[in-house]
Order: structure tokens, then C-alpha cells, then sequence
């Protein structure tokens, strides 16, 4: 067994410390702390807990219709909208507004609470990293946000808000650590305690997998360690 490094930090901001009720009526509290081993990463769509706008995956293709109407393109053919979301085409060009500055329908669904790619983990019970019956992917989830998104697409600083207990990290960073190999099937993520302070291991440049994923929502920092 080598020895243990930091490959690379990136910012990250989880839930609150102590639980309230957001903005939004929906209860935000700490992100779980535990030690997890990843799932795997992909779009996300079908939310329940967030049906108006999470029920379509990212970048699912829209269109307008002559008579105003708005299909989506779904299991390889143009359906209607309201199929999948009671969202209006009114509120989808208000969101768009308040997201981009323009008020149309755009060409793909940016709307989705989860943003373009989500990374799933879960409690591996019997230490096999895999995901087996008697496991669930847990409800806290690694993913962007829309507004983020957007000023990623826009070229305006991205600055990371608190959650309802998920792990929100930038667009580009989830993309690059899913490059890379850190956020990857079978690897471990750990969520340390609010008040653990930013680890002092050496850093390094060279690190091989495994990787490890570490969260500290105090500090608001995902640190991934790998091995010289």
C-alpha cells in the first residue's frame, strides 16, 4: 500500500449545520456524515421531491410548437410537455429569464434542480463496493444547480449556495473529477463532521487510484486523495 496524498481540492458547499426550513418551504439540515462508496455519476430525472422542473433530464431537447404548445423530445420520439411536468410555457421562459436574460424557450431543458450530471453513493454494508440488494442510493446526492449552470454557461463567477443537505459543487469541477477518474464507480466518498477542520496530508501531483473523496462541509472543501 503507497502513500497517501492530496490530488487536487475543489470548493463545495452542503447543507446547514442545524436544521431549518428553507426559502423554498423544504427542510434543509447537515449533510449526513458517513463513509459511502460511489454509485456512479449520470443525469438525473424522475425527481419526486422535486417534480416541476426535475422530472425531465438535463439537455432533454424542447420545442415549440405553432399553436404555442411546448414538446419534449423522450424515449426517442416528440411528446408533450405536460406529460412529464405541469410547468406552463410562460414559467418556462420566466425561469429561463431569471437564469439566461432572455425570455424564449430554449432549445434544451436547463431547468432540472440537479443540474447536467449528479453523482449517486450509497452505504456499503458488506464492504463489496458494489450497490446490492438490501442497499439504497442514498437521498444527499453530489450535483450542480441551475443558477450555476447558468453562470458557467454565461461566464460569471459561480458562487456556490448552501443545500438542503446535498453536496453542491461547480459544473465544470464535477466534469473534471469525473474525467479524471476521482468520482467513479466503486470509489469511497466520506462526509467528515462540521467542526473537522481541512486535512494536512502532503499534496501531490502524481497520485494513482485508488482515489478517495473526502467532504468537509465545515471548511466547504472536497479534498480527493490518491496513492505514490
Amino acid at each position: 500500500m503507497g502513500t497517501r496524498c492530496i490530488v487536487m481540492t475543489y470548493d463545495a458547499v452542503g447543507g446547514p449545520a442545524l436544521e431549518h426550513t428553507g426559502a423554498d418551504g423544504y427542510s434543509a439540515g447537515p449533510t449526513d456524515e458517513g463513509s459511502y462508496i460511489m454509485a456512479g455519476a449520470w443525469k438525473q430525472s424522475k425527481s419526486k421531491l422535486y417534480p416541476a422542473w426535475s422530472t425531465l433530464a438535463w439537455g432533454t431537447p424542447l420545442r415549440e410548437n405553432t399553436d404555442g404548445s411546448i414538446s419534449v423530445y423522450v424515449d426517442g420520439k416528440w411528446q408533450p410537455l405536460f406529460n412529464f411536468t405541469k410547468v406552463t410555457r410562460d414559467e418556462i421562459k420566466e425561469m429561463y429569464y431569471q437564469l439566461y436574460g432572455k425570455s424564449e424557450i430554449p432549445k434544451t431543458w436547463v431547468f432540472n434542480d440537479f443540474g447536467h450530471l449528479t453523482t449517486y453513493y450509497f452505504k456499503d454494508k458488506n464492504n463489496n463496493k458494489k450497490l446490492d440488494k438490501g442497499e439504497r442510493i442514498e437521498s444527499e446526492l453530489i450535483h450542480t444547480t441551475p443558477p450555476d449552470e447558468a453562470n458557467t454557461a454565461l461566464g460569471i463567477k459561480v458562487e456556490l449556495s448552501e443545500s438542503h443537505g446535498c453536496v453542491h459543487v461547480k459544473p465544470r469541477d464535477i466534469d473534471e473529477m469525473v474525467a479524471r477518474g476521482y468520482i467513479a464507480k466503486g470509489n469511497a466518498f466520506v462526509v467528515h463532521s462540521y467542526s473537522e477542520k481541512t486535512p494536512t496530508d502532503i499534496p501531490c501531483a502524481d497520485a494513482k487510484a485508488p482515489f478517495e473523496v473526502h467532504f468537509f462541509p465545515g471548511p466547504k472543501k472536497i479534498y480527493v486523495f490518491g496513492e505514490i
